[in-house]
């Protein structure tokens, strides 16, 4: 009974933190995951000690991983195939710059500085694939917030966005398995890995695609008060789960049931029903993962110094992706800077870092990952704001699959 207790305050403090995060963050108008992050750092094991090390299958590190699970569920359900199918070259190419120029520059920078010691290669692969990442919500809070969200700026951002989360989610699963593989590296295990991710994204989004709206049709007409969000719940689980039995993160699996849920045409009834949950345990995964970094490491003045190269690397690996608009009659420093924030989706690599590769990835890098995180993060929407304020505007307007517990 005592132990239970014991778990039953651990998350009372966690949300407690959570809450006071946020609402900082919220009245000097940055993202509440940072708030999220920097509370869980503070609290953790390794900083206040008001958490002790979490274990892999505690209560906590399992509720938090169903909220990473339930998060990217949702960044699935923002994923419109129909608009992903008719994206301009426009978008395409800045998404592809935008994933190539910072892979690059962060797996150079690796080599370059010495930081991966004997894992010199898969640290570096590994970096440079944290850095591929965009947080579409929280750019896209930001041109929502000034009525610029229908500007075609803010559409080229947004599809480039939705993209690069498929191509980091993609480019993620091929280096955890890589990483997580015994033996040397070879090219068919990076064949293996890339064609297992790709066909389980097809297979499941053309099947899914069909079936969705049977299923959450069929979820509908059950009367019983709480059958729907059981159902949607439940719908995010198994996706999850069926990616990990074939080899894969079950964040993928996760990520691919939020697009094809979002082809049930109910997206507005998923997403309402799924916010009560997502409030809750969404928190407890950005508070759990600061809460296993250690705070010494974090502050050290050469990870910072390290930290700091690294998000100036980031921040233009992203800004250069504008490229891909050039001569388009488009505001590039809008697109560049947009593309910057890695927010919750970097967050997911740091997740993965500490969980899945605890062996390989070390404290130094995730800090390092940390700090471009939170920099990125909170320097893009600050740039944002200025040169959007900018711009005059007539009318606001919105885009509710933004608005989510990320970026509120």
């Amino acid at each position: 009974m005592e132990t239970i207790i014991e778990k039953f305050l651990e998350i009372a403090i966690i949300l407690v933190a959570a809450k006071i995060g946020a609402e900082l963050m919220r009245r000097i108008n940055q993202p509440a995951v940072i708030g999220e992050l920097i509370v869980g750092i503070i609290i953790g094991y390794y900083g206040l000690g008001l958490l002790p090390h979490f274990e892999k299958g505690d209560v906590v590190s399992t509720l938090a991983e169903i909220g990473v699970v339930l998060l990217l569920f949702e960044v699935g359900l923002e994923t419109n195939l129909e608009e992903f199918v008719e994206l301009g070259s426009t978008s395409i190419l800045v998404a592809l710059i935008g994933v190539v120029a910072p892979f690059a520059l962060g797996y150079g920078a690796i080599y370059a500085l010495g930081l991966g010691g004997d894992n010199q290669f898969e640290i570096a692969l590994f970096v440079g694939a944290a850095m591929t990442a965009t947080s579409v919500g929280i750019t896209a809070r930001v041109f929502g917030d000034l009525g610029a969200l229908k500007s075609k700026e803010a559409k080229t951002i947004i599809g480039a966005a939705v993209v690069d989360d498929i191509l980091g989610l993609l480019i993620l699963t091929v280096v955890a398995g890589l990483l997580g593989s015994t033996g040397e590296f070879a090219l068919v295990d990076l064949a293996i890995i890339t064609g297992k991710a790709l066909g389980f994204l097809i297979v499941v989004v053309i099947l899914g695609r069909k079936l969705s709206p049977i299923i959450f049709n069929f979820f509908v007409k059950i009367p019983s008060p709480g059958t729907f969000i059981t159902g949607s719940f439940i719908f995010a689980m198994l996706l999850g789960a069926a990616a990990h039995f074939v080899g894969l993160h079950p964040i993928v699996g996760a990520f691919a049931g939020g697009v094809i849920a979002a082809e049930s045409k109910m997206t507005k009834r998923i997403r309402s029903e799924m916010k009560p949950l997502n409030f809750l345990l969404v928190p407890i995964f950005f508070v759990y993962i600061g809460s296993e970094v250690n705070i010494q490491t974090l502050a050290s003045p050469e990870v910072f110094l390290y930290g700091m190269l690294v998000s100036l690397l980031a921040f233009v690996g992203k800004y250069v992706s504008a490229l891909g608009a050039m001569g388009k009659g488009f505001n590039t420093s809008l697109i560049g800077i947009g593309m910057s924030p890695r927010g919750e989706v970097g967050l997911i690599f740091v997740a993965v870092a500490t969980t899945t590769l605890s062996s390989i990835i070390t404290e130094d890098i995730i800090s390092i990952i940390i700090w471009m995180v939170i920099v990125t993060t909170v320097i893009a929407p600050i740039l944002l704001n200025r040169i959007l304020q900018k711009v005059p505007l007539s009318e606001r307007d919105d885009d509710e699959r933004f608005e989510t517990p990320v970026v509120e």
